[in-house]
């Protein structure tokens, strides 16, 4: 299988590199910025989670702990590829070329790339930081230092998590379109994130644990589908109350962006699609799963949480492309598809090399809530 996913990550590559020199670029990129801060954000949030699971001291399970850590192993990547983000920079960004200049002071070219490629850098050393420590083998109960350096780590990694993601919302996403803003947008760009986290980490726990990787109860299980339903609740919240400010402020330079979404096809179908296949479905699964009693089988959670998934990704094509080009379409073409399954085949070697590498290992006995 490694073969078969380097195989699909050099087809994916060839393609990008084509496409960025055909008369194509914007579309060719804006699927670049799409995947990039899709994987990326599923990257950096996989510590953040067993960041949290630490500094609230969450026992019920410390091989999902383990498994959330192992997305990290795409973090070099992401920096490689937000590297090569900087040379698309006139195609996807219209301040680089015509500075606004009210905006001047923080939409500039080195400013910009400093504080994006500085954030990224701090966190995802830290992020492998919080990995190795979390790695040693389990503190024994009276090694109160230990514990206090690892608590001391989650801390500073969920902060520098927080500001960078929000930082990739205003900065990467939000500045496509610089005459537009929304004071919400940077906290709901990192909630969503950590949704699709919450979702990855449904995933990887029930087949982690069918493969015989790790021991994870039932209660585990249903656990984490209480933090996925939780994180899809605050996803549409934060959409909310940042709709509905904009919605009864009706400022032209606001509302557009939502007029140009919700009332023009094709967007105004993708937006139903992100609706009903990112939230409503999983909400109302969810929903019933966890009043009802816990269940043994766990491939309907699977399935809502790829919804999930799907329904974020969607979401970010509903935020990038029209954004980018006013005449941009949906991004199905079997170019698009071949660049974004090289990111997933990026994203599963990656993992691969982190089992490699860092051995982690995930058969520990359960301790109970």
């Amino acid at each position: 299988m490694t073969v078969f996913w380097s195989l699909v990550a050099a087809l994916g590559a060839v393609v990008f590199l084509v496409g960025v020199n055909s008369g194509d670029a914007q579309q060719v990129w804006s699927i670049y910025l799409v995947n990039l801060v899709f994987w990326s954000g599923l990257a950096v949030t996989g510590p953040a989670i067993a960041g949290m699971m630490q500094v609230t001291e969450a026992r019920w399970s410390p091989s999902v702990r383990r498994i959330a850590l192992t997305t990290a192993g795409f973090l070099p990547i992401s920096f490689l590829l937000l590297l090569v983000l900087y040379t698309g920079q006139t195609v996807l960004y219209p301040w680089v070329t015509t500075p606004i200049p009210a905006k001047a002071g923080w939409l500039n070219v080195p400013f910009f790339w400093l504080r994006t490629y500085a954030c990224a850098a701090v966190l995802f050393a830290v992020c492998f930081a919080f990995v190795r420590a979390l790695l040693r083998d389990a503190i024994p109960p009276e090694d109160e230092r230990e514990r206090a350096h690892r608590n001391r780590v989650a801390v500073i990694l969920l902060m520098l998590w927080l500001v960078t993601v929000s930082l990739w919302g205003f900065d990467l996403v939000m500045s496509l379109d610089p005459k537009w803003y929304s004071g919400l947008f940077g906290g709901y760009f990192a909630v969503s994130t950590l949704y699709t986290a919450f979702c990855l980490l449904s995933i990887l726990t029930v087949r982690t644990n069918a493969r015989g990787r790790a021991s994870i109860p039932p209660a585990a299980v249903q656990d984490v589908a209480k933090l996925q339903f939780a994180l899809s609740i605050v996803w549409m919240y934060f959409f909310w109350s940042q709709y509905i400010v904009i919605w009864y402020g009706n400022v032209p330079v606001e509302t557009r962006f939502f007029i140009q979404r919700v009332f023009v096809q094709p967007w105004t179908t993708l937006a139903w699609v992100v609706l009903v296949v990112g939230w409503i479905i999983p909400f109302a699964y969810l929903l019933k799963r966890l009043t009802g009693r816990p269940p043994q089988r766990h491939a309907p959670l699977v399935v809502v949480a790829i919804f999930g998934l799907v329904g974020i990704f969607l979401e970010r094509v509903f935020v990038v492309f029209p954004s980018v080009s006013s005449t941009a379409r949906l991004p199905f073409t079997l170019r698009d598809l071949a660049i974004t399954a090289g990111f997933l085949a990026l994203f599963v070697l990656s993992r691969r090399w982190f089992f490699a590498q860092f051995k982690p290992v995930l058969n520990l006995p359960h301790t109970g809530h």
